[in-house]
């Protein structure tokens, strides 16, 4: 007879594991799927894992990437992973109903966050696994000075890799493709999935030659490639970055061996020169990614399904909490229409969005998330399956609505007082809307469709699910606004 306990010991290329019973199924948890970042290894690409001995315990989180405190107080936990941060962070999490040989759908989870804060130890995969009855996984990769700084345009040094946070996401998914049949899991079988600056890594990942057949699916909830640098705005950021270490070219050497807390508060500074939007992230740089924005978009994408959307009131969480991560102000964002579009573009548009509180949230909603959420969309749709979706749902918590980063408060298990503060009371109403989106998202994983009744989205029709208590299919819910951006898309700065 098979010992209970063999099922939770499983074998990797690496070495074995160790895990533990979590909610119903199997976890193994802090998972090495690089060699740690760490000394001579800081800014490179990701390396290999040295294999181990014996069986490693892989029962408890491990620490998440170097980042700073956002949020004070219980939202916090909304982007902020746990206590425990370091440098060496190249680990991923995996729940399985279990390690039978069965070849189940992988959901592969890219946290959020800005490119500078969150980690894979937030979102527990334990229910979705039960429910679906599938394999999920959920990955660190590097964020901040560590993961996105272009220092090696900067000194013209290879050492230092390009977006080297977006190389440690690919490792992780080579890592499931070598690994995941050990857990129950299919490595044929793999979608990807994430929310914010993890939407805005999906539809990257899904341009990017290095992770071509890593996936067969993927799920962007909140973002798009606009969310990223070019390359002169990736330059002046690692430049304010050195200035504030006092390294340039002659002693750059000093950056491998400078204390990590050290690199991380000369970010925070480099931070506080640029008043409102994203200083580290994604860049296009023509090597790891392409070289703009509009080479991105021109790219034909993999031929695999794809469901895809963002909340109705995305912008009200920055404005309403006060987070300078994107532009806040009317003001600003009409400055950067004018830049990037013209002025007279620029004005058409302002002209479609009130100078009130809603027009606010709708035009900072639909710069920054929407509109390159749907050019995305439709791109991909012309020559792949295509679902697209818009949470309603309002949070009665401060008036902040539909904002973003709400859908996940739908779909994993965040701590109950936390869920019911922004969520509002529990009803059956909503627990009814929970369920259907996790339904919807579990089969897409499993089969690359949703439930029945929601259709794809195409070009003539542009149908869009409006998540709420009470769905609503519609089409084109962006109409003469969508029309009037005209496929363009700006990147916050």
């Amino acid at each position: 007879m098979t010992n209970p306990t063999d099922t939770l010991i499983v074998d990797t290329s690496n070495g074995k594991l160790r895990g533990k019973r979590m909610g119903g199924v199997h976890a193994w948890l802090n998972i090495p799927y690089a060699a740690p970042p760490v000394g001579p290894l800081r800014f490179r690409e990701p390396q290999p894992v040295q294999p181990w001995t014996g069986i490693r315990d892989a029962t408890r989180f491990g620490a998440s990437a170097l980042q700073p405190p956002l949020i004070p107080g219980p939202l916090n936990a909304v982007i902020s992973s746990s206590s425990q941060f370091s440098e060496d962070c190249l680990y991923l999490n995996v729940w399985s109903p279990a390690a039978d040989g069965r070849k189940r759908p992988v959901w592969v989870w890219i946290h959020g966050g800005a490119y500078d804060l969150g980690g894979g130890s937030q979102y527990l995969g334990h229910e979705l696994a039960k429910q679906g009855d599938i394999v999920f996984v959920s990955i660190n990769y590097r964020l901040n000075a560590f993961g996105f700084l272009n220092l090696g345009g900067l000194f013209e040094d290879e050492r230092f890799a390009h977006n080297a946070g977006m190389l440690d996401q690919v490792a992780a998914l080579r890592w499931v493709k070598e690994n995941i049949e050990a857990f129950g899991g299919d490595p044929g079988h793999v979608t990807i999935g994430g929310e914010s600056a993890g939407s805005a890594s999906v539809v990257t990942l899904m341009v990017m030659k290095a992770a071509r057949g890593l996936f067969h699916g993927a799920i962007a909830q909140s973002a798009g490639m606009s969310l990223h640098a070019d390359w002169d705005n990736s330059l002046d950021i690692a430049q304010e970055f050195a200035s504030q270490l006092g390294v340039g070219r002659d002693n750059r050497d000093q950056l491998w061996s400078l204390p990590a807390p050290l690199l991380s508060r000369a970010m925070e500074r480099t931070k506080k020169t640029r008043p409102e939007g994203l200083t580290t992230r994604p860049y296009f740089d023509g090597h790891v990614l392409p070289s703009s924005l509009k080479e991105a978009r021109a790219l034909r994408t993999p031929d695999i399904p794809l469901l895809i959307g963002t909340n109705l009131d995305e912008h009200r969480f920055f404005t309403v909490l006060r987070l300078p991560i994107m532009p806040l102000r009317r003001p600003r964002l009409a400055n950067m229409l004018t830049r990037q579009l013209g002025a007279e573009r620029a004005d058409k548009l302002l002209a479609l969005y009130p100078d009130t509180d809603r027009g606010l949230t709708d035009l900072g909603s639909h710069s920054i998330f929407t509109m390159p959420s749907i050019h995305f969309s439709e791109q991909h749709a012309q020559h792949a399956p295509t679902w697209r979706y818009r949470l309603d749902y309002p949070a009665p918590f401060l008036k902040l609505g539909a904002m973003h980063a709400l859908d996940l408060f739908l779909l994993f298990p965040f701590p109950p007082k936390l869920t019911r503060l922004l969520l509002g009371k529990p009803t059956p109403e909503l627990e009814a809307l929970a369920q259907r989106m996790k339904r919807h998202w579990l089969r897409f994983v499993r089969e690359g469709r949703p439930e029945e009744g929601w259709p794809a989205y195409d070009l003539e029709t542009r149908k869009t699910l409006l998540l709420n208590l009470k769905d609503e299919l519609v089409e084109d819910p962006e109409g003469e606004r969508r029309r009037a951006w005209a496929e363009r898309d700006v990147m916050p700065s």
